[in-house]
């Protein structure tokens, strides 16, 4: 598996937890993404997405121990239009 293979599960997986604590109605935290992440890396059982699992928990570990200096890029979620426009499409239908 090369490195942009690597790079590109650990993204797959991360979004996949994420959708998980939302379809759940879950916050999304820090700690919420993370124990996402642990339990879902207890049960799987292929050692690539293993390997994905725990560079994806580091991952959000690292990030959540940066100093918080105000809005820079890296730290900060941002909605570029298309996202804004699918997102408020989306959020037009709950009930």
């Amino acid at each position: 598996m090369s490195k942009n293979d690597k790079d590109r599960l650990v993204d797959k997986i991360m979004g996949e937890a994420v959708m998980t604590l939302l379809e759940a109605d879950d916050n999304v935290s820090f700690d919420a993404l993370i124990g996402q992440l642990q339990d879902t890396l207890h049960d799987e059982t292929d050692f690539g997405r293993r390997e994905a699992f725990r560079t994806a928990i580091n991952g959000v570990h690292h990030f959540r121990t940066l100093p918080d200096e105000g809005e820079t890029p890296s730290r900060s979620l941002k909605l570029n239009r298309r996202d804004s426009v699918l997102y408020h499409a989306k959020s037009e239908y709950k009930h």
